[in-house]
């Protein structure tokens, strides 16, 4: 099947935001504990200073989804920086509907985001992978993906919402 990997563009963020739903609902993550829509990923990605970058997988019409959906896949990434490793690309997200797998698609975004982080400088690409999806992180590693879990043993802590904010008053200077 012949497919498109292009940067994204405003008018897919209808659909970047079906598929972040796709995920969530995948995660058992409830649909109204998400921040992020439609309207904010404009402001964040299209605006005067972009908070992240996007490449999509786009089919051609005649081989769209069985919903209609022409956008097969996308990736999100922003640009960190490592005080050991200097800039890198932390991949948010990276996704294509199951229907559309095995068709490359995934290898593709995979390497657009790539090519895009080494033409930044980027020293690496990183991103989390759930343990529930055993399968994502042998298609990493078959890529020469490091389980940083494993290898290094670190772990990944957050901080948000109410605590953030209670850390935030604590912190005033």
């Amino acid at each position: 099947m012949s497919f498109v990997v292009r940067p994204c563009a405003p008018r897919d963020l209808k659909d970047i935001m079906r598929l972040v739903k796709d995920i969530a609902v995948i995660y058992n993550v409830p649909l109204e504990s998400l921040s992020t829509n439609v309207q904010e990923l404009e402001k964040a990605g299209f605006g005067p200073r972009p908070k992240f970058e996007c490449f999509v997988a786009e089919i051609p019409p005649e081989r769209k989804s069985l919903e209609g959906h022409s956008l097969a896949g996308y990736v999100l990434s922003t640009y960190t920086y490592s005080s050991w490793k200097g800039r890198n690309l932390y991949i948010d997200n990276f996704y294509v509907m199951p229907e559309f797998r095995g068709m490359r698609i995934g290898n593709s975004l995979l390497k657009e985001v790539a090519k895009a982080a080494w033409q930044e400088g980027c020293s690496e690409l990183r991103m989390h992978v759930s343990y529930l999806k055993p399968e994502n992180t042998s298609y990493l590693e078959r890529r020469g993906g490091e389980n940083l879990t494993v290898q290094d043993g670190w772990n990944l802590f957050r901080i948000y919402g109410d605590r953030l904010g209670q850390m935030a008053n604590r912190c005033r200077v």
